[in-house]
């Protein structure tokens, strides 16, 4: 099995994330949508099985969407609920896989800085800030771990998905120093789940 497959739980992935954390999961990753600028060239990065797309442009109908995914499955459902009047290009891929010939407005990674340790963190965020166009925006939403409680379910979590997707990562990388680290100003946060999901804005 290749490294970070999420083919084989993309059926119930939607499902088990939401008996989990309600609806904090959603919550936190529409919660900045609003600040994307209109008329956006906007990448997604392990968009999932793409409902994120549908609450996107319920809010912002006019931006052009680039949206990449590893997973085959979660891509395919992603597709199924595109519409032909929004403007998706869909890729088979990962960061590796960004297209070069173009600059990115705003960045969305949800959930997908948690995949990598903290040297691949830093490789692949170098990789994505390649695309990014002057003043671009950096959307991240992933877990933080301050508390006892965190760091046992992040444990609990990274043992789950090693068994049934082989993640890379072992546990936690510190992906807002990363982003910071790379030149990103942290302009705006919120916390859900009793701190334990952020979704936090960079500027570039």
């Amino acid at each position: 099995m290749k490294s970070n497959d999420f083919d084989r739980i993309a059926f119930a992935y939607d499902r088990l994330t939401k008996l989990v954390f309600g609806r904090y999961i959603i919550d936190s990753q529409k919660f900045f949508l609003n600040r994307i600028p209109e008329d956006s060239s906007i990448l997604i990065l392990g968009g999932g099985t793409g409902w994120i797309l549908t609450e996107l442009f319920k809010i912002k109908n006019n931006v052009n969407v680039c949206y990449i995914e590893a997973s085959a499955r979660m891509l395919a459902m992603a597709k199924e609920k595109s519409t032909s009047s929004q403007q998706v290009r869909f890729i088979h891929g990962t960061e590796s896989d960004v297209p070069s010939d173009h600059k990115f407005d705003c960045v969305i990674t949800n959930f997908y800085l948690d995949l990598f340790t903290n040297e691949s963190l830093w490789v692949a965020l170098g990789k994505i800030k390649e695309s990014l166009a002057p003043k671009a925006q950096w959307i991240a939403t992933d877990f933080v771990e301050n508390q006892w409680w965190q760091k046992l379910m992040l444990r609990v979590m990274y043992l789950f998905f090693r068994l049934t997707c082989n993640i890379e990562s072992q546990k936690l990388p510190d992906w807002n120093k990363t982003l910071h680290s790379i030149g990103g100003k942290r302009i705006d946060s919120k916390k859900f789940y009793n701190g334990f999901i952020e979704t936090s804005v960079f500027q570039f």
